[in-house]
C-alpha cells in the first residue's frame, strides 16, 4: 500500500509529464484507438475540477488525463495496489489517492478535499470498478459528495470502446475504436436546493453519460 503524499497542487514533475506526453500519446492513440475526443472545452486547465468517467479498462484514466491536458490525481480501490510493479509505480508517480473498498474511507476522502482546496485536478469513476458494460452497477455517490464539500464542478466524461482492451471483456491489448465525449460542467448550487441533492447530482451525471454511451451502443 503507498503512502500518502502531502497534500497540495500537482508536482511540478506530474505536469511536466503529461504536457511532454500528451501529443505523443495523442498521434499515437489516434492511430492505434482510433481515438476521437470531443469537448474538451469544458475542462478548465487550472483550478479545482473533479473529472467523473465510467469505468471499462485501465486505460481509462490516461484517456482523462490526455483529455484534462493537465495532471490528474484518481481516487483507487486499494485492493489493485500491491499486484503489479508497474501498476504501483505509475499510481506512485500520479498520487493516486488509495480509497478502502470496506471500510470508512476517511482518510482518501481528507486527502481528496486537500488535493481540491489546493486547485487540484481529481478524477473518480463512480461505478467504483472497471464494468462489462455501461449501466451493470449502479454510481456512488462521492463524487457529488466531494462536489457539495469543496464547491469544485464536477465534469462528466463518457468513454466509449475502451472495453475493447485491458479490461474485464479483452484483458489483452488490440487495435480498437475509442470515443471520448466531455460534458458540460455540474455545479453543486443548481442541486443545493433538491430533496435529495447528492441523488440529483448523481443522476444528473448519469444522464449526461448515459445520453452519449446508449446512442453509442446502438450502433
Amino acid at each position: 500500500m503507498p503512502t500518502e503524499p502531502a497534500a497540495g497542487g500537482p508536482r511540478r514533475r506530474q505536469r511536466w509529464f503529461v504536457k511532454a506526453a500528451n501529443e505523443p500519446f495523442r498521434a499515437l492513440a489516434r492511430g492505434f484507438l482510433d481515438l476521437e475526443v470531443t469537448g474538451t472545452e469544458h475542462i478548465p486547465r487550472r483550478g479545482r475540477v473533479i473529472l467523473a468517467a465510467n469505468h471499462l479498462s485501465h486505460i481509462d484514466p490516461v484517456l482523462v488525463t490526455s483529455a484534462a491536458d493537465r495532471a490528474v490525481r484518481f481516487l483507487a480501490v486499494d485492493e489493485l495496489f500491491g499486484r503489479s510493479r508497474i501498476f504501483d509505480a505509475v499510481t506512485g508517480f500520479f498520487d493516486t489517492i488509495a480509497i478502502d473498498r470496506d471500510g470508512a474511507p476517511v482518510q482518501a476522502l481528507r486527502t481528496a478535499i486537500a488535493h481540491l482546496d489546493a486547485d487540484g485536478a481529481l478524477g473518480v469513476f463512480p461505478e467504483g470498478r472497471r464494468v462489462a458494460r455501461w449501466g451493470e452497477t449502479q454510481p456512488k455517490r462521492g463524487a457529488a459528495w466531494l462536489a457539495w464539500m469543496t464547491g469544485a464542478p464536477l465534469i462528466p466524461i463518457a468513454i466509449a470502446g475502451s472495453e475493447g482492451l485491458l479490461s474485464p471483456v479483452h484483458r489483452g491489448v488490440r487495435r480498437t475504436s475509442v470515443r471520448v465525449w466531455v460534458d458540460e460542467p455540474l455545479v453543486w448550487s443548481d442541486f443545493a436546493t433538491a430533496e435529495d441533492p447528492l441523488g440529483a447530482m448523481t443522476e444528473a451525471w448519469w444522464g449526461a453519460l448515459d445520453r452519449h454511451l446508449r446512442v453509442f451502443g446502438s450502433r
